[in-house]
């Protein structure tokens, strides 16, 4: 798994069918987001049944800070290289974040029980595959 080549080679992930299907890799995964700067636009999807932690509004404040920590981690990678991915435990969800390239961050909630590193691999696999559309750039906001 080469998660730097793969920040280089996601600048056209189709975000919607790529965060469907994340979620299907596992059904205790929550909820799937993308944040792209270029746009300023977020694109998520949660998994059916689920009710929401926290509104819209604060989702995206998430996931906006979630890429300023992001391009702070960055801050030392020529010293120590650069981030591959990110996971914090909270008492109601466990949260994974992988950089898709410099203007788009994917942040992945699960239940608790589901440790995030279980599905990297399946992760990495999947953005592989969405990323191939060379003309495909981010159409419209997909909330929810």
């Amino acid at each position: 798994m080469n998660i730097k080549l793969l920040a280089k080679s996601t600048l056209n992930v189709d975000y919607n069918t790529l965060n469907s299907k994340i979620l299907k890799l596992n059904p205790k995964i929550r909820y799937v987001g993308v944040y792209h700067t270029g746009n300023v636009q977020i694109f998520e999807k949660m998994q059916k049944g689920i009710t929401r932690l926290s509104d819209k509004e604060n989702t995206k404040d998430t996931l906006i800070h979630a890429y300023m920590r992001w391009k702070g981690r960055q801050h030392y990678s020529s010293v120590i290289g650069e981030p591959l991915y990110s996971k914090t435990k909270y008492e109601k969800i466990n949260q994974l974040t992988i950089l898709l390239h410099s203007k788009a961050l994917l942040m992945i909630n699960t239940e608790p029980e589901l440790e995030p590193d279980e599905l990297i691999d399946d992760l990495i696999e999947l953005i592989k595959k969405y990323s191939d559309d060379p003309d495909y750039t981010p159409r419209r906001v997909h909330l929810g």
